[in-house]
């Protein structure tokens, strides 16, 4: 008979113990012992070693398909072994494993089908053994509705490993980054960790019971696509001890670092960089950390909210997300975000995009396929919508956590142990384009260096609303580089106050404005500071003229113009959400041959007048089924501003208000770019000097951008 987990595990530890002492286990003593560690990638090679000394053993034969069952690599094999089980057993415990088998390999139809022949065979009365179980299947169910759903509407996604130097044959997970990628800082265990192999007790240990902590390690860009090897970024951060890396605020000067002990069930700290060296982490309030684990956070742009995971008494599932307005320099009390976001099951892991209103979190509940899924929410009028997953590729039968996004929103970091992805060791970071679904979040991130009498300076850097007088920030240039970052959302207008630390010089004042931005915009802005007497020659832009050049030169920008009011509009709402949508099946040149190659151009700006003549000669004559160009006339927050009598000639515009508040104004469709630029010219021979193109794969919009990242859709990986 197959026995339920904890049963099997009474027998492994029992056999454990006995040997526990000896200066060499027998295999099926190192069986037991990574088992009961839940080193399923060891233990499963134990015992499949023991099943073929003993093929007619029964509780190896479990054991090394449970192992399956959490070893991706060999997740396949976990079918072979639970089927043959059942043939033999007639336990309902045999269907309930094969389900898991067949739910985490994606056969979700016949993982429904054993679920329900598991909950049928224990019928009405239920054991308190069996409860656990009953619940998972339950869970298993739901997940494998959620799967089948979304594997309809599979989402477009071109996944990478980050590769060497960074991911090792060791373990490299929880990314977090500069609001510019210019810093990546993550976990990091192996061979090369503070003390080495160490008991519980953090002593030196080299045997199989010692094992490696966490560290943490920091890498900085190299280039467009690579950063340097990670180095150990400090000795004060990282202890014999696990410490691990959660969040990095948006101006990379502040880490938030996690830390255990076995008195501890886990708690948040906070470091802070001078020059080129962080402080000793402080762990936060009793706000933030209580008697029960805190593992997971994210501080907003301005600095003013902490969202994080907790699994304190009060909530509404396991483990649930709060949030925490500083209040007179340090968090105030923490308020969970509420059914919209927290499940009665785990909700962990948020990062909260510096444009503020964006949420990403993962979650066993809501659309989940097993264990942990990717989920985002945007806030509306201050409250959440409903979340949406990222969906297939990028979630997986296995956790998928710890997701964060750069500014633009086009590239998004994760960590994951998936099978058959070009992993490198246990643990691996991998990069995905695009980094959110539908829309891309909107701010003005504004970086560069503060120089006082042209040396790189520290300096306090006051931000506040001009319409309120709300202070946000502040914010800090680095003592030693001058460097700066920091990310303003829209609807507001800004005034900037430098204070130089030293004497003898005066603050100096700019004012941005970025009520009507709508799309995301990098300003990149020197602050030059000079002492009375000093002799300078340096001819310096203003913040607001740097942004209004950038706007000048927008693919998408945004009318600012006032017209009459007896135009009428008949707008219409977006409300396909970003699952709704079809990858492109067959993507060709229209008169045959191979799929274009976008990649000389990824990452570069449509701006440039050779980049958008190259797009053209690539991709110009690139059409596939679902796949159609528009040219979009307009993007207004106040539709019925917008006059277009002008423009009658090319028929009625199609006007859309998508989710961000912006109502599009789009004409004509092609099923080539190339056509799609010709109209493009007529109508801005017409007046309509800034028109662009835009993109639809069956009714979701894309841009050119988008679309040239993942070669116009035509490389989906799985």
């Amino acid at each position: 008979m197959i026995k339920h987990y904890k049963a099997v595990l009474v027998i492994l530890f029992a056999v454990f113990a006995f040997g526990a002492h000896a200066q060499k286990r027998e295999l099926k003593e190192e069986a037991a012992y990574y088992f009961e560690n839940k080193d399923y990638q060891k233990a499963y090679f134990a015992y499949d070693k023991l099943c073929a000394q003993s093929p007619k053993n029964i509780d190896y034969k479990f054991c090394l398909g449970y192992c399956c069952l959490f070893y991706p690599e060999k997740k396949q094999r976990a079918i072979e072994i639970f089927e043959d089980l059942k043939r033999t057993q007639k336990s309902a415990d045999a269907n309930y494993y094969l389900a898991k088998a067949y739910h985490i390999n994606y056969r979700f139809d016949d993982a429904i089908t054993t679920y329900n022949a598991y909950l049928t065979a224990l019928g009405t009365k239920i054991k308190e053994e069996d409860k656990p179980l009953v619940e998972d299947a339950k869970l298993g169910i739901m997940n494998c509705e959620n799967g089948k759903y979304l594997v309809e509407k599979k989402v477009i996604a071109d996944i990478k490993n980050l590769g060497a130097p960074i991911n090792t044959d060791e373990s490299e997970y929880v990314p977090v980054i500069s609001t510019d990628e210019s810093i990546l800082i993550y976990t990091y265990v192996g061979k090369k960790t503070t003390g080495g192999r160490l008991n519980d007790d953090l002593k030196p240990d080299d045997s199989e019971e010692g094992y490696y902590h966490e560290d943490i390690y920091i890498a900085k860009r190299v280039n467009d696509s690579t950063f340097s090897a990670g180095e150990g970024i400090s000795n004060v951060i990282n202890t014999k001890g696990n410490d691990a890396a959660i969040a990095l605020s948006p101006d990379g000067n502040t880490l938030f670092t996690f830390t255990s002990t076995n008195a501890d069930n886990g708690d948040i700290y906070m470091s802070t960089l001078s020059g080129d060296s962080w402080g000793k982490p402080v762990r936060l309030n009793k706000n933030i950390n209580t008697n029960a684990w805190e593992g997971s956070c994210s501080v907003s742009g301005d600095g003013k909210y902490l969202y994080f995971a907790s699994e304190r008494e009060g909530g509404l599932g396991g483990r649930d997300l709060y949030v925490s307005e500083k209040v007179n320099g340090d968090w105030g009390p923490a308020k969970n975000l509420g059914p919209q976001i927290n499940t009665q099951y785990d909700d962990d892991a948020p990062f909260i995009h510096p444009d503020g209103i964006t949420l990403f979190f993962s979650s066993k509940g809501h659309r989940s396929i097993g264990g942990y899924d990717i989920m985002y929410s945007i806030k509306k009028e201050n409250d959440w919508l409903e979340p949406i997953s990222m969906g297939i590729p990028l979630n997986t039968t296995e956790d998928d956590r710890y997701y964060v996004i750069n500014a633009r929103g086009d590239k998004g970091y994760f960590s994951s142990n998936r099978g058959g992805a070009g992993g490198k060791g246990e643990q691996d970071i991998y990069t995905v384009t695009p980094g959110i679904l539908g829309e891309k979040p909107i701010l003005a991130l504004l970086k560069g260096t503060v120089y006082a009498d042209d040396k790189p300076t520290e300096a306090k850097i006051e931000v506040r609303k001009t319409a309120t007088n709300e202070s946000i920030g502040p914010y800090y240039s680095n003592s030693k580089s001058g460097k700066y970052l920091m990310a303003l959302s829209p609807g507001n207008g800004y005034k900037i106050t430098i204070h130089i630390t030293v004497p003898n010089y005066q603050p100096i004042e700019e004012e941005i404005d970025v009520e009507k931005l709508d799309k995301f915009v990098e300003i990149r802005k020197d602050f030059f500071v000079y002492s009375p007497g000093f002799e300078h020659k340096k001819e310096q832009k203003t913040v607001k003229s740097i942004l209004d050049s950038l706007l000048g030169k927008a693919t998408e920008p945004v009318a600012t113009s006032t017209v009459s009011p007896e135009v009428k509009t008949t707008v219409k709402t977006n409300t396909t959400t970003p699952t709704d949508s079809n990858p492109v099946t067959s993507l060709t040149p229209c008169d045959g041959g191979p799929a274009p190659d976008f990649s000389s151009i990824k990452g570069k700006s449509l701006n440039d007048p050779e980049v958008y003549k190259k797009l053209l000669e690539i991709g110009g004559n690139t059409c596939a089924e679902g796949l159609i160009f528009k040219v979009q006339i307009a993007a207004y927050r106040h539709p019925e501003n917008y006059k277009y009598d002008h423009l009658k000639e090319f028929g009625t515009p199609e006007i859309v208000n998508y989710p961000d508040g912006v109502t599009r104004f789009t004409q004509l469709k092609f099923s080539t770019i190339k056509d799609a630029e010709a109209a493009r010219q007529k109508i801005m021979a017409k007046g309509q000097n800034d028109a662009w193109i835009t993109a639809f794969v069956n009714g979701k919009r894309y841009t050119l951008e988008e679309l040239i990242m993942v070669n116009f859709l035509g490389k989906s990986i799985n």
